[in-house]
């Protein structure tokens, strides 16, 4: 057993950090260069999910993905207090599992209802701010030679200026109104609310069976509750 939560997760909430959070970002579009990236990631270490995760107020949001199961590919976000990302953006340094089951700091949520073991993550920076995480995810324990890990970093620096790309396609504000406040706070709170919906789109369509939707329900638990 290796991992230690920090015990100070304030920075998750940083007005700061959070602000960096607009449109292109939240986009739930495939943006190419960001698949390239991913997938690149799954060639490098052999680990079948790679993911670009963006750690929000209440939501881990998947702005780029391989290999995500239906549910959450459906859903491309997960809850923030659930997630691993979390202690990557807390701590603004790589962290690397090598079987999750054998941590029991880590979250429990995902580790029992994807069944996920190795993970190895990197913060992502967008504007100075490390917004989430470049990480690889398997179903099985493992741990990446120095040399991979070395070129998994060197990913994730490019992901992390192409999400500076994006970001810049918003023009930054010096100073906003507090209704232009009050009016970003409800469009984030909306843009959180979307994978749920969503979710119950694709199960209305009959793509996700009721055991994904109710995966998927699980893995949004706290949405669920704040909309009940």
């Amino acid at each position: 057993m290796s991992f230690i939560p920090p015990e100070d997760l304030s920075l998750l909430d940083n007005a700061e950090r959070l602000s960096c959070f607009d449109a292109p970002l939240l986009d739930s579009t495939p943006d190419p260069q960001l698949q390239a990236l991913v997938s690149e990631a799954t060639a490098l270490t052999g680990f079948p999910i790679a993911l670009v995760s963006l750690v929000v107020r209440k939501i881990q949001f998947f702005r780029a993905h391989v290999g995500l199961p239906p549910d959450l590919e459906a859903m491309l976000a997960t809850d923030r207090c659930t997630s691993f990302c979390q202690f990557v953006v807390a701590r603004g340094e790589c962290m690397e599992i090598e079987d999750a089951t054998r941590e029991p700091g880590l979250p429990r949520d995902l580790v029992e209802r994807y069944g996920i073991r190795a993970y190895v993550g990197f913060p992502l920076k967008v504007l100075g701010r490390t917004v989430g995480s470049f990480c690889v995810i398997d179903a099985k324990p493992a741990r990446l030679k120095v040399e991979v890990l070395a070129k998994l970093g060197e990913l994730a620096l490019r992901t992390s200026a192409r999400l500076e790309e994006l970001a810049r396609q918003v023009p930054a504000s010096k100073s906003r109104s507090e209704a232009e406040d009050r009016a970003r706070e409800a469009w984030l709170a909306v843009a959180e609310a979307r994978p749920l919906l969503t979710l119950s789109e694709r199960f209305a369509e009959g793509t996700l069976s009721f055991e994904e939707f109710e995966r998927g329900l699980g893995a949004l638990a706290g949405l669920v509750a704040l909309s009940a």
